[in-house]
């Protein structure tokens, strides 16, 4: 199978291209800025394409010259740069989905599967969203991806593109760079076992669901692989870490496994202002579970921190450390 990932060297998407070549498929890597060091251990065994999502010819170039059968479309612009610039953000994140799903029409790639967020849910969403909760998002972020989940399921219905989503939380691991509304999350373990004072910019009682990068890669194979006649919900919500911990519980829990870290209370003004209308604790995944049997493996939160720091203990160039 020839499998092309867009925002091929982001943390989710290496691990997946490790995955995919560990079944044994020919996998092309499209991405902006791509980074080497995150790819390293594997980077003879990838087609590496430097291109713009929002430009179409490059893509479509990508897709035609790999034969691509299938595309795992993972690029976009994350939530804080997205609120500094929508203007991008819209060329990255709608024009960029369009732009994957034409090329998908064009040039007869059997699937599509798009990493959506809950933060296309928002205003009036409640404690707990499933599958048919109004999505009202109120970030430049969380539209884009709404938007891109709608002009699939009009591809798959208008063309009979299989296009399948997967509306992920905040997906903790190891090595992310760029700053976002949850990454406070993934941050705070990942300083405090470098043995970095963590400056933690949500306050104590922020909550928002969460799960870890490996189970975030699982889940994208496992709707890949579900025959197409149980795929009926299209874009589907996905749970990882249960019960959803407040930052607190996450210090708390972070401490018990390292119990010299340094953490403290910074909460930002505009992340905090998201937080207000962004009130999920349980993130309903029945859909998933019952139409392709999604589980998590590492829904225990103790479980994440113990794994995590093993990543980062070994394997530190993998994450740019």
């Amino acid at each position: 199978m020839r499998t092309l990932i867009t925002g091929g060297t982001g943390f989710i998407a290496a691990e997946l291209a490790r995955a995919l070549l560990a079944r044994g498929d020919t996998v092309v890597l499209f991405d902006i800025a791509p980074n080497a060091e995150r790819i390293a251990d594997i980077k003879s065994d990838v087609i590496l394409v430097s291109g713009n999502l929002a430009y179409s010819s490059e893509l479509f170039n990508a897709v035609r010259d790999n034969r691509v059968g299938h595309i795992f479309h993972l690029g976009s612009m994350l939530s804080v740069p997205s609120n500094a610039n929508p203007w991008a953000a819209f060329q990255a994140n709608v024009v960029g989905t369009m732009n994957v799903l034409e090329a998908a029409r064009l040039f007869g790639v059997a699937q599509v599967i798009f990493s959506s967020t809950v933060a296309t849910y928002g205003v009036g969403s409640g404690s707990r969203v499933d599958d048919l909760t109004l999505q009202r998002p109120t970030t430049m972020y969380g539209s884009c991806k709404l938007y891109a989940e709608c002009l699939g399921r009009f591809y798959r219905n208008r063309f009979g593109l299989d296009f399948r989503g997967v509306r992920f939380p905040s997906v903790v691991g190891p090595g992310a760079k760029v700053k976002h509304v949850s990454q406070y999350y993934a941050w705070m373990i990942e300083y405090s076992a470098l043995g970095r004072p963590f400056q933690c910019f949500v306050s104590e009682e922020t909550k928002g669901p969460a799960m870890y990068f490996k189970d975030a890669v699982h889940a994208l194979e496992l709707v890949s692989r579900a025959p197409f006649e149980r795929i009926e919900t299209v874009n589907y919500n996905i749970a990882g870490i249960t019960p959803t911990p407040s930052a607190k519980e996450l210090e708390l829990a972070v401490t018990q496994v390292i119990p010299d870290a340094s953490i403290s209370y910074a909460p930002e003004e505009a992340i905090m202002e998201y937080y207000k209308t962004m009130r999920i604790e349980v993130l309903d995944d029945t859909c998933a579970r019952e139409e392709w049997d999604w589980q998590p493996n590492y829904a225990d939160l103790i479980t994440v921190i113990k794994d995590f720091v093993t990543e980062l203990r070994e394997h530190p160039a993998k994450y740019g450390l």
